[in-house]
């Protein structure tokens, strides 16, 4: 009769585990929102990357920090990484500025994207990393859009 409790007792133990067990959660939104210059130097440039985190999940997102690569017009351009915590709340959103840098080469790429068609109108990017979380593990992202002078930046996949 014991051992029959004892079986019981492990099973219910093991289904009130799984019950407990978070749902899988579905990766954050993150676009660039600004840009911004910092200081530049000849060999390293530095920026602030304003970023839109969008959380699609049912519960909050506890972020304790973040990496992320920035292309411009499918050119590397610029590495960030921040330990800045924020809390993204369900199905909400948050704001986070990152400090980015860039080297020599990057700007100079660019300069010359800038004498192409496109001119200064608009730049394609993409942004991937990953966002370090208490409560999710490191969540991946990799977003593109647009950033376009006299509007805001309009995120296309």
């Amino acid at each position: 009769m014991s051992a029959i409790r004892a079986v019981l007792g492990l099973a219910m133990l093991t289904l009130a585990a799984c019950t407990a067990m978070p749902a899988k959660t579905e990766p954050p939104s993150v676009t660039v929102s600004d840009l911004r210059m910092g200081t530049a130097g000849v060999f390293e440039q530095q920026f602030f990357v304003k970023l839109r985190i969008q959380n699609p999940n049912d519960s909050d997102l506890q972020i304790k920090g973040s990496s992320f690569e920035l292309e411009l017009n499918d050119q590397p351009f610029a590495k960030g990484v921040s330990a800045q915590s924020v809390t993204v709340p369900r199905f909400g959103s948050e704001f986070v500025e990152i400090e980015a840098v860039s080297s020599l080469g990057s700007i100079l790429r660019q300069a010359g994207t800038m004498t192409s068609d496109a001119g200064l109108e608009k730049f394609r990017y993409r942004i991937k990393g990953k966002l370090a979380t208490r409560n999710a593990g490191s969540l991946p992202f990799d977003e593109r859009g647009d950033l376009s002078f006299g509007g805001a930046p309009a995120p296309s996949k």
